[in-house]
């Protein structure tokens, strides 16, 4: 039997768009797939019909690299025949005397045409079985062949590939991501990807107290695959001498304080970027900056959209999802920052932090550390 000519491709939130939004977001991913699929040297046709993307395309690969563009649910190897009973039959027999199933079920869906689901699960259901004697099974079957007739032609599929899910990129505006080197940072800047959200890597580089420029760059590399074809703006600040003026007035909320000098220079670099927000790695009480109390602090006053993807996920989550979405490796051999105190605070009170920051001038500490960044094309 032939290989499936064709993929068919669902989304979930773009359907219950208004109709203009529903139109340019489905622009949007059928543009992104076809640079992925272009990408990997793949033929294809890209067609859209009544809520679904079909790609002509023979090559096996098709079907998982669409997959993983932001925005898709699910994808299908499809067979594609005319909307006629006997040529259904075939195909659906052809398969299942491949697959030689103990059980089966056809799983029939009218989306158009003249041939009703009843017609098809009845007549190819038959089919099925004089060609390979397996019984019928609708509760737990071997195989399902599902059939989805529409007006033109009939699609017929025993496999759905779970997508990745989300927005299709560039349907949200641009964000900024702090990325530390480690394995949270760009997981949380994925996570806002998927919803739609071009996004700029801000790496601050506290020298000598840690180098994970590598890793952060490796990281940046790992997440350009899930561009479809965008550029990622990777903008670097030196941090070391701020961090060594934090560290020596206030070892104990130098975390906090050095946070607080990153959201102040996170704000000028989002401004050059044209970002809506800045995205961190924060996952609650995972570390001791990371606690409801020192979030609130070092937050406090700071006229700044922070978003945190990763608040409710526990390491072990993350860990997974960074293995899937291949930054995992990227941040191996990350060191700890040595300036982090050994007793650092975990209760730390908003106005006692902002008066720190006075003293020490945080403002104009920004502002001289934003004029030494390097900004790369990745």
């Amino acid at each position: 039997m032939p290989s499936p000519d064709s993929v068919l491709v669902r989304y979930g939130e773009i359907a219950l768009k208004d109709a203009w939004t529903r139109k340019s977001w489905e622009r949007i991913l059928a543009s992104n797939i076809v640079f992925d699929l272009k990408e990997a040297g793949i033929d294809h046709q890209l067609s859209l019909e009544r809520g679904r993307i079909f790609v002509l395309a023979s090559d096996p690969r098709a079907t998982a690299i669409i997959a993983d563009v932001f925005g898709v649910v699910s994808t299908s190897p499809v067979w594609t025949c005319e909307p006629d009973l006997e040529a259904i039959k075939k195909v659906a027999s052809q398969i299942a005397v491949e697959r030689r199933p103990e059980s089966f079920a056809i799983r029939s869906r009218r989306g158009g045409g003249e041939i009703s689901s009843t017609e098809i699960a009845v007549e190819v259901g038959g089919a099925v079985q004089e060609r390979t004697g397996a019984k019928v099974d609708l509760s737990d079957p071997e195989l399902e062949i599902f059939v989805e007739a529409r007006e033109k032609k009939v699609l017929v599929f025993t496999d759905v590939v779970k997508g990745v899910g989300g927005l299709p990129l560039g349907t949200q505006p641009r964000m900024l991501a702090l990325l530390s080197g480690g394995i949270d940072s760009p997981v949380a800047a994925w996570m806002m990807m998927r919803r739609g959200c071009p996004t700029s890597l801000l790496y601050f580089d506290a020298r000598p107290y840690v180098d994970a420029l590598p890793q952060a760059k490796k990281s940046a590399q790992a997440l350009r695959r899930w561009t479809a074809g965008r550029k990622v703006n990777f903008i670097q600040v030196p941090m070391g001498e701020g961090l060594s003026r934090i560290s020596d007035a206030e070892p104990r909320a130098t975390c906090l304080l050095c946070r607080r000098l990153m959201y102040r220079i996170a704000r000028l670099v989002m401004e050059e970027e044209e970002a809506c927000g800045v995205v961190t790695g924060y996952s609650l009480g995972q570390v001791a900056s990371q606690t409801p109390a020192n979030i609130m602090a070092e937050q406090s006053g700071i006229d700044l959209p922070i978003y945190h993807p990763l608040i409710a996920m526990d390491k072990s989550e993350i860990v997974d999802l960074a293995r899937k979405i291949g930054t995992y490796r990227a941040t191996a051999g990350a060191g700890s920052c040595s300036a982090a105190p050994k007793r650092p605070m975990t209760r730390a009170k908003a106005g006692e932090i902002r008066v720190m920051e006075v003293e020490l001038g945080l403002e104009e500490i920004a502002r001289k550390l934003f004029a030494g960044r390097e900004r790369t094309r990745i």
